[in-house]
């Protein structure tokens, strides 16, 4: 397969350049709500019992999560939040569901690491590219997301980043590769994008004309209707093999 030449690449975040201590997302969400339903700081304001509590902001996500399969349109947790506690009548101005967010993503954060191969990989590319940017779907608000990238040092190499839960729209949506190339000043087809999941990464950039790496995440199960050619790599060092830069 001959290797690409793009003027600017675009990263996914999650799984791609940071990823979570264990991929059991539900075990790390199930968790983090926990700890934050434990430390809830308000006296006066009691919340439902773990459990029951847990079952009815499940609730209210699924209700975003079923909106964005439909539509892509994004939603966050602190949304989420917002809901369950106007429907238990112990909130009117979102400050006590920030209080709740603040604490469930701080055990969050605790999880994250940086793979081995990123800085590295970001500093071969820096020389190579004109161009490097972040395109990530997210249910956080994006200052979690710059606090992390800074935390791990990752900022410096970025030249700009999309964040779903800012810009409104989750990939696969067209829309969201079409402001990255726009960022990037360049055509679609001299950009490349990588992520680890085939529908919001490869299908997403194809539909505008951008060639894109599937970073395999090893245990994962991809669709049997991907296929073959399309370009894979298990680690971030590897795209050396993909690129003529």
């Amino acid at each position: 397969m001959e290797k690409l030449k793009p003027k600017a690449v675009i990263f996914d975040l999650g799984s791609t350049l940071i990823d979570y201590l264990t991929d059991d997302w539900f075990e790390v969400s199930y968790a983090a709500t926990q700890c934050a339903h434990q430390q809830f700081p308000e006296s006066g304001n009691s919340l439902p019992d773990f459990e029951e509590f847990w079952k009815q902001l499940e609730e209210v996500k699924q209700f975003y999560r079923d909106r964005a399969a439909q539509t892509y349109q994004e939603w966050t947790v602190v949304e989420a939040v917002e809901d369950l506690f106007k429907k238990l009548k112990l909130d009117n101005n979102g400050r006590l569901a920030g209080q709740f967010f603040d604490i469930y993503y701080s055990a969050m954060s605790e999880k994250l690491y940086i793979y081995d191969d990123t800085i590295e990989t970001l500093g071969w590319l820096k020389e190579r590219v004109e161009k490097i940017g972040l395109i990530s779907n997210t249910i956080f608000p994006e200052e979690k997301h710059v606090e992390e990238l800074n935390r791990f040092k990752i900022a410096p190499f970025l030249d700009y980043k999309i964040f779903s839960s800012t810009f409104g729209l989750r990939k696969p949506h067209p829309d969201i590769f079409s402001r990255a190339v726009e960022l990037a000043g360049f055509e679609a087809n001299e950009c490349v994008y990588i992520g680890d999941r085939y529908v919001e990464d490869i299908t997403g950039p194809a539909k505008i004309g951008m060639p894109a790496i599937l970073k395999k995440i090893k245990g994962r199960e991809y669709p049997e209707e991907m296929p073959q050619a399309t370009r894979q790599i298990s680690s971030l060092m590897e795209l050396k093999n993909h690129l003529d830069i």
